[in-house]
C-alpha cells in the first residue's frame, strides 16, 4: 500500500472521475486504475462502483477514503513539521562575546542567508562581562545568547561549545621549564591579566593550583593583551579562541590544569521556539557549520 495509492482514491472520491483525478494529479487515467486496482487487490474488496456517469465509493470504500483523508492529513503534519524552519522570515538579534562574534558566527551568518534570505541576523558583540549576555535577553535587547555556563534562573538553555583556557607566550622566547607545580618558569616577564569576571575565576582557580605571580597589567580587550605578548612585553592566561588565529609572535601552551568556558544557547522562555529563532539556533546548533570555522578546523572549540 502506498500514499500515492490513497492521494489517487481520494481525488476519485471528491471528482467522481478517474478522468478528472487524473487532471488533479498530473498523471493518465491508466496509472490511476492501475493503482486503485493494486489497492484493492492488497485490502481484498471493491472500493469503486464504476457507471456510465463516473466512479463513487462503495460502502467499503467510503470507510477507506475516510482512514485514507486521515493518513494524507498525517503525511501533511510530518512535511509541515520537518519544514517548520524554513522560508522564515524577521529579525533576530544574537547578544555574544567579541570572539564568539568574530570566530564562530560568520559560519552560520553566511549559510543562513542562503537558505533564510529573509531572515535577517544582528550581531551585538560588544559584551566583555558574563552578565551582560544574561542582561541583553532580560532588556529585551537580543532574542539569543551565546551565553557562559552558568546561567541565571529565568532562561532556557542548549548546550553549545566550550573553549579552553591556555597560556599565550611570546614565541620569541624559549621554551620555558616548568615548576614542580607544571607552571612555566618565566622569569621577569610580567603577567598581563584581563579586566573581567571570568578571567577572575580562571586565575583564582590557577592560583590554587600553583600560579603565584601577580598582574603587571590589567587590560580590558584581549586582542591588545594577545599583541602585548606577540611584542615580548609579557604573557598571558586567555581564552583560546580570544587568540585566534594564532599570530606568529605567540606560542600558545596548555595550563597544567583543566580549565575552560562552557557556552549556551540561551533565550528567555519560549523565546528559542519562536520559528525565525529556531531557524537560527539549528543552524548554530549544527555541527558541520561550526567545523568549517578556522577555530573549528584547529580544533579550539569542541561540543559538550
Amino acid at each position: 500500500m502506498k500514499l500515492s495509492q490513497l492521494k489517487m482514491l481520494v481525488a476519485v472520491a471528491d471528482h467522481g472521475s478517474f478522468s478528472a483525478a487524473a487532471a488533479e494529479l498530473g498523471c493518465t487515467q491508466s496509472r490511476i486504475s492501475h493503482g486503485i486496482a493494486e489497492l484493492e487487490g492488497e485490502l481484498g474488496v471493491s472500493l469503486l462502483a464504476r457507471g456510465r456517469t463516473g466512479s463513487a465509493p462503495t460502502e467499503a470504500g467510503q470507510r477507506v477514503v475516510d482512514k485514507a483523508r486521515q493518513m494524507l492529513r498525517l503525511e501533511r503534519g510530518l512535511i509541515e513539521a520537518a519544514r517548520a524552519d524554513e522560508e522564515v522570515s524577521g529579525t533576530v538579534r544574537i547578544a555574544c562575546f567579541r570572539s564568539v562574534g568574530t570566530h564562530l558566527l560568520p559560519h552560520v551568518l553566511e549559510a543562513l542567508a542562503q537558505s533564510q534570505p529573509r531572515l535577517r541576523v544582528e550581531i551585538d558583540d560588544s559584551c566583555e562581562e558574563r552578565a551582560d549576555i544574561p542582561r541583553a535577553l532580560q532588556d529585551g535587547l537580543a532574542e539569543i545568547g551565546i551565553a557562559q555556563l552558568p546561567l541565571g534562573a529565568g532562561l532556557d538553555a542548549y548546550p553549545y561549545l566550550h573553549d579552553d583556557y591556555v597560556l599565550v607566550v611570546p614565541a620569541a622566547l624559549a621554551l620555558p621549564a616548568m615548576n614542580t607545580s607544571g607552571w612555566p618558569e618565566l622569569g621577569a616577564l610580567p603577567f598581563i591579566t584581563l579586566a573581567c569576571s571570568g578571567a577572575a575565576e580562571i586565575l583564582a582557580r590557577c592560583r590554587a593550583a600553583g600560579f603565584a605571580p601577580e598582574p603587571g597589567r590589567v587590560l580590558a580587550n584581549d586582542t591588545s593583551i594577545a599583541a602585548m605578548v606577540g611584542r615580548g612585553m609579557g604573557y598571558a592566561i586567555l581564552p583560546r579562541l580570544a587568540t585566534f588565529p594564532e599570530a606568529l609572535d605567540v606560542r600558545i601552551l596548555p595550563l597544567p590544569i583543566p580549565a575552560r568556558r562552557q557556552f549556551a544557547i540561551a533565550g528567555l522562555p519560549g523565546v528559542l521556539r519562536q520559528r525565525p529563532v529556531r531557524a537560527v539556533v539549528r543552524a548554530l546548533r549544527e555541527r558541520s557549520l561550526a567545523a568549517r570555522t578556522g577555530a573549528g578546523r584547529a580544533g579550539i572549540i569542541g561540543w559538550e
